[in-house]
């Protein structure tokens, strides 16, 4: 049946231009050539459709002589008819791919929003259930820009990664952004001894994984001993021993004062996962992971991710039943706020246009990451090119990076762990500078990463420097990254910027720790940074690290991020995280 839709679509955009009920002269060799099949494949496909009631035909007389067609079913019927059989990804990619390969989309880009409110939006009553029950079940289904990479907490960096990973996990305490305070989240208690070398932790009873295991003391250990093995081993890299006191009391022993360990405890990275993952291994669980978190996990592929609310969730259930998350790059040109009117609740986390109705709103949230560039410091050519370095850095015209490429670039960036610095202009150097050997600059391939690079390549010749631009996927981003020269990378902020910091400086999957010439003198520093009791105290220490970086131009700040999303009037509860995201758990929808 999906087949067939797509054979009326396709001819009733080609040689209808989607208008119905108007006769069409076609001859089978042209309807072939269309749908490129053989022409009796194309008269069983006219049989089908006029046994549907879809098309009606005359037939032309003799081979070559032109068939009348008329189109029955305007576009919104067949858009219903497409809907009601439950398609999926492949299903809505290929009708999307048939209507973006027409003109169409010019002349009738209110029907081409209409597909989008149809494949997305609230869907109500979409399980088989009693018909009360039936009729509450909320679905909602989004549209995103790119595959996850990774649900694994302790290799998540980019922005989508962790905010679904706050959703499929929890934390023993959280940040609070706004009170600077940390709160209780999995622990509901905890004390710091012994000079801050001993702190114990406090967990609530009753806690469920999404596989109903009771969370246990047993699980908090696992979690931080699975730590050694992977990117965030400088996580735990001072901590001695770890104690379970009965099911419910966990101690970490540490060797040195962690005055900040219960900030670090709010990254997500320290997400506590069920002992021995659970069964899985660590590869089937970053694809399917088992949290504590409001949402599930029921199917996670390259271009779909469902979420299922967990009902048992220990700080309430989610308001919302089912989550679907689409893969659909190309996507973005059909949200136009502008042209939705009075469609189904909808949500999307990613817009440019501004909402010029009373039925959308928009919100936005400022300073998410910050883009830098970092010079590769174990490249001997760059290490001791300090002169090269700082020119590089002062001819940037960051003001005009931002002028010329827009969103999502907000504002200019001297400082990567601090950007609500007041912004110092570097003054510009109009003279050449003297390197003849093109340089290699890396980034991931993402498109404003490409759109960056590309700016930059141009600024860069004009003072006599040639760079050789190198695209690789993210997942294989750090390791190669310590080919190139220099690098485009990005820090996505925390909810503490202290722990932001830590991340820049420390976490494997950095591009600083792979590029830097020597760890040890880094961990020095912060572990001097650490033992402090004071907070400001902490953040001074780590900002004065990064300005020595700066002023070296080993770091160049380029600038900081913000999103926009646009949602209903009745999709309630948003509100934009610092990945940019709504979190799920508080969404719920006001029936009018």
């Amino acid at each position: 049946m999906m087949k067939l839709i797509d054979y009326y679509l396709q001819l009733f955009v080609k040689f209808s231009n989607g208008v119905a009920f108007q006769e069409v002269k076609l001859t089978r060799a042209k309807i072939s050539k269309e749908l490129q099949c053989t022409e009796r494949t194309v008269t069983n496909i006219l049989n089908k459709l006029v046994d549907k009631k879809w098309i009606e035909r005359n037939k032309g007389e003799g081979r070559g002589n032109s068939t009348t067609i008329i189109f029955l079913k305007t576009m919104e019927e067949m858009l219903d008819y497409f809907e009601r059989l439950a398609p999926n990804y492949d299903d809505i990619l290929r009708l999307i791919s048939l209507l973006d390969m027409n003109a169409l989309y010019i002349e009738k880009e209110q029907v081409y929003t209409d597909i989008v409110f149809k494949l997305f939006g609230l869907k109500v009553g979409s399980m088989t259930m009693e018909n009360e029950e039936k009729n509450d079940y909320e679905h909602l289904k989004i549209p995103y820009f790119r595959s996850f990479y990774s649900l694994d907490p302790s290799a998540v960096e980019r922005r989508s990664e962790r905010h679904l990973v706050e959703q499929i996990f929890n934390t023993l305490v959280t940040y609070n952004k706004p009170s600077g305070k940390i709160v209780p989240n999995i622990s509901h208690y905890w004390k710091q001894d012994n000079d801050g070398k001993e702190w114990t932790f406090y967990i609530r009873k009753g806690i469920h994984f999404h596989n109903n295991k009771i969370l246990t003391a047993k699980d908090v250990k696992f979690s931080f001993e699975r730590l050694r093995n992977t990117s965030e081993k400088w996580i735990v890299r001072h901590l001695n021993n770890i104690s379970c006191l009965g099911n419910y009391v966990v101690r970490f022993e540490f060797s040195q004062p962690m005055n900040g360990w219960d900030i670090l405890l709010s990254s997500p990275k320290c997400s506590i996962i069920p002992e021995n993952y659970s069964g899985k291994s660590q590869e089937e669980f970053a694809k399917y992971p088992v949290g504590t978190g409001p949402y599930m996990v029921r199917k996670h592929d390259k271009y779909l991710l469902k979420l299922m609310a967990h009902v048992t969730y220990f700080q309430g259930r989610a308001f919302i039943d089912e989550i679907s998350i689409f893969v659909l790059p190309t996507m973005e040109k059909y949200f136009n706020a502008n042209k939705m009117g009075h469609k189904p609740l909808f949500y999307i986390p990613f817009s440019i246009e501004e909402s010029g109705n009373e039925v959308y709103q928009n919100i936005q949230q400022h300073n998410l990451s910050i883009k830098y560039l970092m010079w590769n410091m174990k490249k001997e050519n760059v290490k001791v090119n300090s002169v090269l370095r700082r020119k590089i850095s002062s001819i940037i015209n960051k003001d005009k990076l931002i002028g010329d490429l827009g969103y999502p670039r907000f504002q200019t960036a001297n400082s990567v762990i601090d950007p609500e610095n007041a912004y110092i202009s570097n003054s510009l150097i109009n003279q050449d500078i003297d390197y003849k050997e093109p340089l290699i600059l890396m980034t991931y391939q993402w498109i404003p990463n490409q759109d960056n690079i590309k700016w930059l390549r141009r600024e860069f010749e004009e003072v006599g420097v040639k760079l050789h631009i190198v695209n690789v996927p993210y997942s294989r981003f750090i390791e190669e990254s310590k080919q190139a020269d220099i690098v485009l990378s990005e820090l996505v902020f925390d909810n503490s910027r202290e722990v932001s910091a830590y991340n820049l400086f420390l976490s494997g999957s950095s591009v600083f720790s792979n590029l830097y010439h020597s760890d040890k003198d880094i961990y020095q520093f912060i572990d001097k940074a650490m033992r402090e009791k004071q907070r400001v105290k902490r953040m001074q220490l780590l900002k004065g690290l990064e300005e020595s970086f700066i002023n070296q131009g080993i770091i160049i700040p380029l600038y900081s991020t913000f999103e926009k999303a646009i949602f209903h009037k009745n999709l309630m509860g948003i509100s934009l995280n610092t990945m940019g995201l709504v979190p799920f758990e508080r969404l719920f929808f006001r029936k009018n």
